[in-house]
């Protein structure tokens, strides 16, 4: 049987539109002044071309301080975002999921197109046709729901789809917003899905987070976030050292102000704030924030006074955290953002 493929632009896959933060307060404006050229990073230009300009980034101001790291894993180094200040743009019908709002959050432009995205689906958004894509997807819904080929997802849900799963039909009857992770080029093909491509060892058909019970974290990149730290593991792939796991981490109350360590990871760490937020070197981190971290760049302090989740993923192996400092003091002043 031929294949059709719906084939889409680099610039119309990677979605790679960024703007501005809105408004700051007065004590955030230096810290606008040194993320502007990060957040301007990433541009969707015409043409169908994608150029990566980077030009910069925003570091602790102190002598824990890295050599400015560039791509790792071919994406931009991000610390941090918000991305509420991400734009989205509509999926077309030549895109995987057409009608679907995505607004990107890293993006391998040149190499293997793989992609971390925000979706927002629609109230009776479908997709009809019976399709694979050439891409693992990793998600976790945030809320409303999906349905995926009879699987219902809801709030909380995570996945883990191999490239070449087919699809009959899916749908969100409610609207749904999620944070997907392609791991490559992903294009949907209406056509059965090639011999070989399709490996059901990686399937993670769903885990419902909620059910599953916290565990007090050991590692010490998990300890470093804060104080009572508990873990959630999603996947662990045995072969790369990879894995996705949720971290819940407790309040540091006012007039408790502890000193933490600054950790460095031999590999990509990915991370979405869900709730909560965050005082970091770099600014005061919220629900929604987004980091992208290189190898070896200092993470920390930190402290949280109102507690947080977060879901995190280590990108290119395991993590293996080492410490670069065993205290220093938290940035209780750090800026928000988000007004």
């Amino acid at each position: 049987m031929a294949r059709a493929c719906a084939k889409v632009t680099p610039a119309q896959s990677a979605l790679q539109t960024r703007v501005p933060h809105r408004s700051l307060s007065a004590r955030s404006v230096a810290y606008s002044d040194r993320m502007t050229t990060r957040r301007n990073a990433l541009a969707l230009l015409g043409a169908g071309t994608i150029a990566l300009r980077a030009a910069g980034y925003a570091r602790a101001a102190d002598s824990r301080a890295a050599p400015e790291p560039g791509l790792a894993l071919g994406r931009l180094h991000t610390d941090f975002i918000q991305s509420q200040n991400v734009a989205a743009r509509v999926l077309n019908a030549s895109n995987s999921q057409p009608g679907v709002s995505g607004a990107p959050l890293s993006y391998d432009a040149k190499g293997t197109r793989a992609v971390s995205v925000l979706f927002k689906y629609p109230a009776d958004w479908s997709m009809p046709r019976p399709h694979y894509v050439n891409s693992d997807q990793e998600f976790l819904v945030l809320d409303g729901s999906l349905d995926f080929d009879g699987v219902v997802y809801g709030a909380g849900d995570y996945a883990y789809l191999p490239a070449g799963k087919q699809h009959e039909m899916m749908r969100s009857p409610t609207g749904a917003t999620v944070l997907n992770f392609y791991e490559g080029e992903h294009l949907a093909f209406y056509a059965p899905t090639p011999e070989g491509m399709f490996r059901p060892e990686k399937l993670v058909l769903r885990i419902a987070s909620d059910s599953l019970p916290w565990k007090r974290a050991s590692d010490p990149g998990s300890l470093a976030l804060g104080a009572d730290v508990k873990e959630k593991l999603l996947r662990y792939d045995a072969r790369s050292g990879e894995r996705t796991w949720l971290v819940q981490v407790g309040a540091d109350p006012p007039g408790r102000d502890p000193e933490r360590a600054v950790v460095v990871h031999e590999t990509v760490e990915e991370m979405f704030l869900l709730s909560g937020t965050v005082a970091t070197p770099l600014g005061l981190m919220q629900s929604g924030a987004y980091v992208w971290r290189s190898p070896g760049t200092p993470r920390g302090p930190f402290g949280s006074r109102t507690g947080f989740t977060a879901l995190l993923r280590s990108k290119g192996g395991a993590l293996n955290t080492k410490i670069v400092s065993a205290s220093a003091p938290i940035n209780w002043a750090a800026a928000p953002l988000l007004p």
